[in-house]
């Protein structure tokens, strides 16, 4: 039987790609709380996902990331795609077995090789060709600031706040150079998975990639959302990925986190008071209050 939560389309795509399955839940809703992502197991067990994006942008990214960018991690360290329909924004892929870092628990030996893994992933996605990948959208300083501001604006920052955001991008950041980037780099989409003492890390979630420059998104997260006062995992970070980051890396990773922290308050506060998120924006005004956060 049908189950009255898998639309038609996605049902349709499964049994193309699955043939029998079950439906084991939803397991993402999007804004209005329509359901975005199904897991599934078909006739042998195996668990899949379909998964209905946003736009035609997100399914254009995600569905190129598994042409370019997957191959390059390795095997089990990325889904696989089964299948892609343009017309529906669905994809269905593999299961990629583990925990979401965001909710394992693990000892500060394994925190910091959760890192150092991490490093060289991003390493390996930085390095991909960039030629055929979707290109980022390229707004002038002056508008990338103008937006943040007007977001601060109308997330209610208190006056003080919105000050130390108009500081921090009052100069354009030095322009590093561009690189095929996941876009949504860390904890939520990085799983991890334990055979006896060995930790294996892959990553999830590619409909973000593009090419920009980055300390955009992918560095700074790293560097002022998640490390800023865990200098063992900042370490453990840099040498999976194989050098630390020049001083004009960090420069832009300080001034690029100054324009995503309206955008990140915005989003916590429109999904349910996302108290990660939170945290991250919260971090970063916090940080950008010192000179030199990421020295």
């Amino acid at each position: 039987m049908t189950d009255p939560r898998l639309p038609q389309d996605a049902e349709l795509l499964l049994r193309e790609t699955a043939g029998r399955y079950e439906l084991l839940g939803v397991r993402s809703f999007d804004r209005a709380g329509h359901p975005r992502v199904w897991e599934v197991a078909d006739a042998h067990g195996r668990r899949l996902f379909a998964k209905r994006h946003k736009n035609a942008l997100m399914h254009e990214r995600e569905t190129a990331a598994y042409r370019l960018l997957v191959p390059a991690l390795g095997e089990g360290r990325a889904p696989s795609l089964l299948a892609a329909d343009a017309s529906s924004l669905l994809v269905v892929t593999t299961a990629l077995p583990g925990t979401s870092v965001i909710s394992a628990a693990l000892t500060a030996t394994e925190e910091r090789e959760v890192y150092r893994q991490a490093g060289r992933l991003l390493a390996a996605v930085h390095a991909q060709p960039t030629a055929g990948a979707p290109v980022g959208e390229h707004l002038s300083w002056a508008q990338e600031r103008a937006r943040a501001l007007a977001r601060a604006r109308d997330a209610r920052l208190p006056d003080e706040d919105i000050e130390v955001l108009a500081d921090a991008t009052r100069t354009e950041p030095p322009p590093t150079a561009l690189a095929y980037c996941h876009g949504d780099f860390g904890p939520r989409n990085w799983i991890m998975r334990r055979d006896g003492d060995r930790l294996t890390l892959g990553l999830i979630d590619f409909e973000r990639s593009h090419v920009e420059a980055p300390a955009r998104r992918d560095l700074m997260r790293v560097t002022l959302q998640l490390t800023p006062h865990r200098p063992d995992l900042r370490a453990a970070f840099t040498t999976g990925y194989g050098r630390d980051l020049t001083a004009q890396e960090r420069a832009a990773c300080r001034a690029w986190a100054a324009i995503d922290c309206p955008a990140a308050l915005r989003w916590a506060l429109d999904h349910h008071r996302d108290e990660e998120v939170l945290g991250y924006a919260r971090t970063v005004l916090d940080l950008l209050r010192d000179p030199d956060p990421v020295a």
